[in-house]
């Protein structure tokens, strides 16, 4: 009769986890201390697994600490739940426990740990547990080298990434997500797009989550006809065409890719809107430097029931910020608690102290830093030397600097910066200073680069370099465009085709 009562209770319990049950959950734990069930591990980890579930994980802690015996199912939940929830230091803590007691992780124990280190940053620790999978022979488990591969990549560990990826016996599309979606997040777009024609080479078929990662990268690196194409092939899937991330992402792309027009076009024939696709419409127009048209999406938003979120508010700012709406901006911030119930974060600081910088309200500027109830991080201080450098104010550029120099020891564009700054005001002593500083630390003035891509083909300009085939024509049309552009009076720009695709490219 105990038995069949505790297996009833078993089967309720995971409906209960199933559901996200949580009432019938906690009368179902009344009834396992009524009926003196403690000592039952079956019923113990069932319970677990509800509160589990149900993100309740002081319950879910509660019954983990006095399980008399755990099973391996009981721990691998407990650090799953820590790890699925952000709570990294408390999933490795468990898993420190777990080692303690002479267990050894299994192939469901290692994925949410990964989870966990990469969230905090702890690349020895999520070394020591790639040496696990490789010594227990988990490799081939796709789940785990995934989320081996997911560590790297979130750490920017690109080359150890490719390592484990080429080793991977079976790649599915959620593992070529994986590295399209990394290599896109570190800037390395070129390289994205060659592991999409890859991808396709080997036969996988494009799904849901892959498309906005390729349509990122195609952003990023400015391909707008790989972007259509990929648009073409949401069009025609009526899978893809009613998904609202797909569309979002789309929007985004032609935005990045210079095509606002299109962007709006894509945003006007959407049926289905999120937060996400108000925000992004939001920032596109903010990008392009059309501040009344983000701040009039913004309007819409907000009359159709969507409620801002601080990324929203994000996006609201660096609007104003690039068209220098001054006054639309401080009531913006300054009002963020009482109209939308949260405070100012460090990215919120970051555009308000953008936007002050760059109409030349430094002071103001400086104060608000020094204000501010969080730690001003590096984005924060380098948008107030951005403004410094933009008006040449020596004394705030020269805090921001220095503060940089702590923040980012290994940054040269602050050390440029400063120099900009000191050489704009004659002062020899503080560009000597500052150079020799660089060169103590063994930094180096990365020269700027611009690239386009012309049938398939990327050609990258550096600034100072003239080796590109290229280059002697280019300048030349610029010069003549700029000399024609200065001519007062009305005339008309006679346009000069050129075959690029006859020049002989090295």
């Amino acid at each position: 009769m105990t038995y069949k009562t505790a297996y009833h209770l078993s089967i309720l319990l995971r409906n209960c986890a199933s559901h996200s049950l949580i009432y019938q959950a906690k009368q179902i734990n009344v009834q396992i201390l009524l009926s003196n069930y403690l000592g039952n591990v079956t019923l113990q980890t069932d319970l677990l697994l509800a509160y589990s579930k149900s993100g309740f994980l002081q319950e879910a802690r509660k019954v983990f600490d006095r399980m008399p015996e755990r099973n391996m199912h009981s721990w691998n939940i407990m650090m799953s739940s820590y790890a699925q929830n952000y709570c990294y230091s408390d999933a490795i803590c468990i898993f420190d426990e777990f080692l303690k007691m002479g267990f050894r992780p299994d192939h469901y124990t290692l994925p949410p740990l990964f989870k966990a280190v990469a969230g905090m940053g702890d690349c020895y620790l999520g070394f020591v547990l790639h040496g696990w999978v490789i010594r227990l022979g988990f490799e081939g488990y796709v789940v785990v080298g995934s989320s081996v591969l997911d560590f790297y990549l979130k750490g920017g560990k690109l080359v150890e990434a490719k390592r484990v990826f080429s080793n991977m016996l079976w790649r599915d599309c959620g593992v070529w997500n994986l590295m399209i979606s990394g290599f896109g997040r570190a800037g390395f777009y070129v390289e994205a797009l060659s592991l999409v024609r890859n991808m396709v080479e080997e036969g996988v078929k494009l799904d849901a989550l892959v498309v906005p990662s390729i349509l990122n990268a195609c952003g990023g690196e400015g391909d707008l006809m790989k972007g259509k194409e990929i648009h073409g092939r949401v069009v025609k899937s009526t899978l893809f065409n009613v998904d609202v991330v797909i569309s979002n992402s789309l929007i985004d792309m032609y935005a990045k890719c210079g095509c606002l027009n299109d962007s709006e076009k894509v945003f006007r024939n959407l049926r289905r809107l999120n937060v996400v696709t108000w925000t992004t419409m939001i920032s596109c127009y903010g990008v392009h430097g059309r501040a009344e048209e983000s701040l009039e999406v913004f309007k819409k938003m907000k009359g159709f029931g969507f409620k801002p979120n601080p990324v929203t508010l994000t996006a609201v700012l660096a609007s104003c910020s690039h068209s220098g709406l001054i006054d639309v901006g401080r009531r913006i911030f300054y009002s963020m608690q009482s109209d939308y119930g949260f405070e100012p974060t460090l990215e919120h600081y970051a555009c308000m102290v953008d936007l002050l910088g760059r109409l030349g309200y430094l002071e103001e500027a400086l104060g608000l830093v020094q204000g501010m109830k969080l730690e001003a991080t590096a984005s924060v201080w380098g948008a107030l030397l951005g403004g410094c450098v933009m008006h040449k104010n020596v004394n705030i550029g020269e805090i921001a600097a220095h503060r940089l120099f702590e923040l980012e020891p290994s940054n040269p564009g602050n050390y440029i910066a400063l120099c900009y700054i000191y050489k704009s005001h004659g002062i020899s002593d503080g560009i000597t200073t500052t150079r020799a500083k660089m060169r103590e630390l063994g930094l180096a003035k990365t020269p700027g680069c611009s690239w386009i891509t012309i049938a398939g083909t990327v050609h990258k300009f550096y600034q100072g370099c003239h080796s590109h085939p290229l280059t002697k024509v280019t300048c030349e049309i610029l010069d003549r465009m700029i000399k024609v552009l200065m001519l007062p009076g009305d005339f008309e720009l006679e346009i000069h085709v050129i075959n690029i695709s006859s020049c002989s490219l090295s």
